[in-house]
């Protein structure tokens, strides 16, 4: 089983497209060369912050998705639990994993983390108009310093 594949409420109507865009979109996360297909997921104006990183648009998107990769992580694995829709057939969405990062110091460490997220339509796809990422960087620089 995927473990990009979130859950949703069941008795929740949640267009059907989510879960796919969600386990294809944490898969391309997770691949160190997917930069231009990250960035594809959003609208050209997307709102997006990660952390305290935030940008807007394409451009700043793409490099903030560059910079993730430059620091002292060397392989992501997300695992996505739940979806939480703001109602029956929202756009708005609430979700939460995790994410076991290894280092290329050779250490591991995995983070809890949840993200709020705007879907928009955008040449006829789902695509993000805003994700805000929420997760704690310290355990993962303080395992970079060891």
């Amino acid at each position: 089983m995927s473990t990009y594949k979130g859950q949703t409420p069941s008795d929740l109507k949640v267009d059907p497209r989510i879960v796919p865009f969600f386990e294809r979109f944490y898969a391309v996360s997770d691949d160190p060369e997917a930069h231009e297909e990250y960035a594809q997921s959003f609208v050209p104006d997307a709102d997006f912050a990660m952390g305290a990183k935030k940008t807007v648009g394409y451009d700043g998107i793409l490099e903030l998705r560059h910079g993730l990769w430059a620091g002292p992580v060397k392989s992501r694995k997300h695992s996505l639990t739940k979806i939480f829709p703001f109602g029956g057939g929202s756009n708005e969405l609430m979700l939460y994993g995790t994410v076991a990062y290894g280092l290329k110091n050779g250490k591991e460490v995995t983070v809890d983390w949840a993200a709020r997220a705007v879907m928009a339509e955008h040449q006829d796809a789902l695509k993000f108009k805003l994700y805000q990422v929420y997760v704690d960087s310290t355990p993962v620089a303080n395992a970079a310093k060891e």
